[in-house]
């Protein structure tokens, strides 16, 4: 008997252990899709109902599971609602991080060109722009209103240091009040979503959005 090599058959111990391994990575694969489907349904159903209307069964229904498969991926339905916060805030962040790549020693730039990646987000959204729209009715619920609060205090403290940074290169005005155009800028947000839900297309339009923060900045 040869001691070089010895053949694994499917039958082995170890031939089993590679199987197991297999089907676990499979499922885990099947539970993240399933997860991702879950949270895309649970976005547009609160966007159509919002927090307080809408439900676990209706979540749960529109992600084609059972209310108890459902469960087994969130708690909670406010553990959701803040997931859904999450995810579309983090396809937000990519946009601004590409935006920022494209600008690197330019912060007007940058802020212009956010303000533009925010309008074809909203224009290419189905139900995340509603859902944002939502949130502040749902803020009497301080565990709600903490992501919500602490996203837009970053939004404010990133627009601040850019324009802080367009203040000292002589791009803005000594006198400008950074911190008010900050809140002023971020504001913008939710005067785009109201145009949307408004239908007032006219208002979304790319061009239009990035004249209209140059002229904020004079630039």
């Amino acid at each position: 008997m040869s001691h070089h090599s010895q053949i694994v058959s499917p039958a082995s111990p170890l031939g089993d252990e590679l199987s197991i391994v297999d089907k676990a990575k499979k499922k885990y694969q099947e539970y993240e899709v399933q997860h991702s489907k879950v949270v895309e349904a649970a976005i547009k159903v609160f966007a159509e109902k919002n927090y307080d209307t809408g439900t676990m069964a209706m979540i749960a229904e529109e992600a084609g599971i059972s209310e108890a498969m459902l469960y087994k991926h969130f708690e909670s339905k406010k553990e959701l609602f803040i997931t859904c916060f999450q995810e579309i805030v983090n396809e937000l962040m990519d946009r601004y991080r590409e935006c920022y790549r494209d600008n690197p020693d330019d912060p007007l730039g940058y802020l212009e060109d956010s303000a533009v990646a925010y309008v074809r987000y909203i224009n290419e959204s189905v139900n995340g722009s509603k859902y944002f729209s939502h949130l502040l009715s749902s803020a009497y619920d301080p565990e709600l209103k903490k992501p919500l609060k602490d996203y837009f205090m970053a939004s404010v403290n990133t627009v601040k240091k850019a324009l802080d940074q367009a203040k000292k290169a002589g791009d803005l005005g000594k006198g400008t009040d950074t911190e008010l155009m900050a809140w002023d800028y971020v504001g913008q947000y939710y005067s785009l979503m109201l145009a949307k839900e408004m239908n007032v297309i006219s208002m979304l339009d790319e061009k239009r959005v990035r004249a209209f923060v140059s002229s904020m900045f004079k630039r």
